[in-house]
């Protein structure tokens, strides 16, 4: 099997999945009880929130728990949204479905969604975010690494942008970067990540929120997490978290191997169909995404299954839906929408064979368009 999918889940590390039995069977205690299995959870809790600080350096007082990016980034936008008299916000029009959706509801009640443009190969145009900036700009929230191309987006230069306005809060779901490229926090206030993406457990994720800046949380409860976000905490998948960091961080500097496989493969399906349109930047460290004419990527995905390669039709998260808003931004002819397919790469695809991989890809898209001609 040759799984390139990883974009949208990880296969678990093996070590993730003996701390996620560990935890099931042997530190099945509630964090919040005093007796002895109490506090091992509540201490394994401890360890994996370090671990997931080091991850990103941070400390580990920064680090909330929750059920996944979605969650991280829904309690980012919303906590400042809700407690807040501005209403002016700022985000781009390549952002992940739950960031788009918590924008869209907000927008319906009120508030004012400003949307930044992209260029081609899906970058916020900087002069647009600085433009765009006002006094009542209460929160800019950009993602760090593009889920369907794989686009790097400039945050470190945003966050250079945004010094100027103090009071505005950063949002950045870092889901598809964690582990995989170098993130600048210095003007960071909120960055939402997820396990599953990093070969951890899925249902567990965290929100980064800044030391000494304010926040009010959506989801009270029973003080868990520094009151942030109440309810018993999962510590089975935290424990999975925590080691999924632990590797993620040690293998980051390896990561330069993938990226060669994915250039590698880049290379070797504009060769072998000079007419496919390569929609994800050079600077793509894990993610290809490949637009061919004249054929329906559904029926490409299950072409390459039957030859065990796994491939996706884009972002899994909307994946069922007929609209392409990431490809329609970066100005994509609508007639290539529907053969766009993603390789997205992860830990256990050292060995892969770019050529053959390509070579596949290559003879089930010319036989998909016979076959549609």
């Amino acid at each position: 099997m040759i799984y390139l999918d990883n974009s949208s889940t990880t296969k678990p590390h093996p070590l993730v999945v003996e701390a996620v039995k560990s935890a099931l069977e042997e530190n099945f205690g509630n964090p919040s009880s005093l007796h002895r299995l109490g506090l091992l959870a509540e201490r394994t809790i401890k360890e994996a929130r370090e671990k997931v600080a080091d991850l990103i350096k941070a400390s580990a007082d920064e680090i909330v728990f929750t059920s996944g990016g979605t969650e991280s980034n829904h309690l980012a936008i919303r906590s400042i949204l809700s407690n807040s008299l501005d209403r002016h916000v700022i985000t781009s029009i390549v952002e992940h479905p739950s960031v788009m959706a918590v924008f869209e509801e907000f927008a319906e009640r009120g508030w004012e969604v400003e949307y930044l443009p992209v260029d081609k190969t899906g970058h916020v145009d900087l002069e647009a975010v600085a433009n765009s900036l006002r006094k009542d700009t209460v929160l800019v929230s950009v993602m760090a690494v593009n889920n369907e191309l794989g686009t790097i987006q400039p945050i470190a230069k945003i966050g250079k942008i945004l010094e100027s306005y103090p009071k505005t809060y950063f949002h950045v779901d870092a889901v598809q970067a964690v582990g995989k490229v170098p993130l600048e926090l210095n003007r960071v206030d909120l960055l939402s990540m997820s396990a599953h993406k990093i070969h951890g457990p899925k249902g567990i994720g965290a929100l980064y929120i800044r030391k000494g800046r304010k926040f009010q949380s959506i989801m009270p409860g029973g003080g868990q997490e520094k009151g942030y976000r109440g309810g018993t905490e999962n510590v089975p998948a935290i424990a999975g978290f925590g080691e999924a960091a632990e590797i993620a961080l040690e293998k980051m500097p390896d990561i330069g191997i993938l990226k060669a496989k994915r250039d590698e493969l880049a290379a070797e399906i504009k060769k072998l169909v000079p007419e496919c349109t390569i929609n994800s930047p050079d600077e793509s460290v894990l993610i290809l995404s490949v637009s061919f004419p004249n054929i329906k990527s559904e029926v490409l995905l299950h072409s390459l299954e039957e030859k065990a390669i796994y491939v996706s039709t884009g972002s899994a998260c909307s994946s069922k839906k007929k609209a392409h808003p990431v490809l329609t931004a970066i100005g994509l002819d609508d007639k290539l929408h529907e053969g766009t397919i993603r390789f997205s790469l992860g830990w256990g695809n050292e060995d892969i064979d770019p050529s053959y991989i390509a070579k596949i890809t290559a003879q089930k898209v010319r036989e998909i368009q016979l076959l549609l001609e």
